[in-house]
């Protein structure tokens, strides 16, 4: 299965390919809209490579997260992208279904860059990325992602499972985090204490020592750089650790009841438990911080 997928990716690549520049020409003659590209030289092929850090594209608005590499290094001299998804499930019509400025986060350990797409429906979708350059520059490349008919993780409005996680009332500090560093004020409650408090909420599905990938660690910092400036007094913060047992890594029951099947997740709750925002993957201070912040002023 895995092999066939590969397989598809990469046709699908080189179709995107074959259409980039027909298709960014057409774009440039038509341009009409705020979000347009921009004036100056024409992009030439981009040598970085796009890599996606976040999982769960639902159709509608998925939240799509990516950073640039050049080699080994991040890509910290890009000011701007603008993406066009590209409907390339047809193999005789390729249509632009999007425009859209991707927005950057430096916040964070590796800079990283997100948008939400509007696409209506499942499949795989092209994505054009246009990217500026700090000296005036711009270069293209192209990716392809998999879209769900709806995402598999609870999706946006929908009510939290009132979980009753683990906390340091019933499991020794050491057990509830994997990482090395543990802020206590993180392992207070359940999320069913905290939907019923009435209060926003952020819950971190996080496991430092264990993650599949190096977002785990600094999501966790995130959420607790975010805790130092919002305080327990105007939200609540859990953090769950994925694994109950450090040996034989079986995963906590609340991966389950959130259908999670990756790491790391952060949901943000509403005051009335509803999902607010969700991140699966980086996340930065002030991105999370953008999506908490108005419901402490509501």
């Amino acid at each position: 299965m895995r092999r066939s997928y590969n397989v598809t990716i990469m046709k699908l690549i080189k179709r995107l390919l074959l259409l980039c520049s027909p298709i960014i020409a057409a774009l440039y003659l038509t341009a009409c809209s705020d979000t347009a590209a921009p004036p100056g030289p024409v992009p030439t092929l981009s040598p970085y490579q796009i890599i996606l850090v976040s999982t769960d594209f639902g159709a509608g608005e998925p939240r799509v997260s990516f950073m640039l590499f050049d080699g080994p290094d991040a890509v910290r001299d890009v000011t701007r992208i603008n993406l066009t998804a590209v409907d390339i499930n047809d193999d005789e019509n390729q249509t632009v279904v999007w425009q859209g400025e991707a927005t950057g986060y430096t916040d964070y350990e590796f800079p990283y860059w997100v948008a939400y797409p509007q696409i209506e429906r499942g499949g795989y979708w092209g994505m054009v990325a246009d990217i500026t350059h700090a000296n005036g520059s711009r270069s293209e490349t192209t990716f392809v992602i998999e879209v769900l008919g709806q995402s598999l993780a609870p999706a946006i409005g929908e009510a939290a499972p009132p979980s009753q996680n683990r906390t340091v009332a019933d499991t020794d500090l050491d057990q509830l985090n994997s990482g090395h560093e543990t802020n206590p004020a993180l392992y207070q409650m359940t999320v069913a204490d905290a939907i019923a408090s009435g209060k926003p909420t952020v819950v971190g599905f996080i496991t430092p020592g264990f993650c599949q990938t190096e977002w785990c660690t600094p999501v966790l910092a995130s959420v607790d750089t975010v805790w130092s400036e919002v305080g327990p007094e105007r939200a609540n913060f859990i953090h769950i650790e994925v694994y109950n047992d450090f040996q034989a890594l079986t995963l906590v029951p609340e991966m389950g009841e959130w259908r999670l099947n990756t790491e790391p997740w952060v949901f943000v709750l509403d005051e009335n438990g509803r999902i607010a925002a969700k991140f699966s993957g980086p996340v930065s201070p002030q991105e999370l911080n953008e999506a908490l912040l108005p419901l402490l002023q509501s």
